[in-house]
């Protein structure tokens, strides 16, 4: 049976990479699955596990969060709904990605953006998105300068699909300029 939506809610039905449908999810502010609140609200200041901050999108598993994994449904809800990976909020017009390289087409390493906060207080904890040697930058985006990349048969990959900073070349506002930063900028800014 269908997730069925009160007033102030929206319902997101997930697909598989077969186009099943994978699961019928409630979306609120704060977010929460239905049937049940989730036992990682969002908001901030997030909850401290294990002397780390706990991602929005992380799951729990039995002993704790799961630090190195993605709760797949949370992060494709912060895509579709343009929602912070890290708190789970809405974002601003404008939110930030981490990406392989400073240039329009680069892969985003996430396939959620996240508020400036969040993605300082990522940075200074997650080992992958804080490690400088992985070269990564950062830049300010809004909602369609991130989209999906195509399979070799030019098709869309979801929910577990690569994403990539379209080019600004592509998107509505192509007069825009678009600034790269460093994790030393990102960790630098206010």
């Amino acid at each position: 049976m269908p997730a069925e939506a009160r007033p102030g809610q929206r319902v997101v039905y997930l697909r598989d990479r077969d186009g099943q449908r994978m699961k019928d999810v409630i979306y609120v502010h704060p977010p929460s699955y239905k049937g049940a609140e989730f036992q990682n609200p969002a908001g901030l200041p997030r909850p401290v596990v294990a002397g780390l901050p706990f991602p929005w999108i992380t799951p729990m598993g039995d002993g704790g969060p799961l630090f190195r994994e993605v709760e797949r449904v949370k992060a494709e809800l912060c895509r579709r709904l343009w929602g912070c990976q890290v708190c789970g909020h809405d974002l601003d017009t404008t939110a930030w990605a981490a990406l392989e390289r400073p240039e329009d087409g680069s892969p985003v390493i996430t396939s959620a953006a996240i508020h400036g906060a969040c993605l300082r207080l990522a940075a200074q904890h997650c080992p992958v998105l804080g490690d400088a040697a992985n070269g990564y930058a950062f830049t300010e985006v809004v909602r369609d300068d991130i989209a999906t990349a195509a399979d070799e048969n030019g098709h869309a990959r979801a929910p577990t699909a690569r994403w990539h900073l379209r080019p600004l070349s592509e998107t509505p506002r192509p007069h825009r300029t678009r600034t790269f930063l460093t994790l030393s900028e990102v960790l630098a800014e206010p």
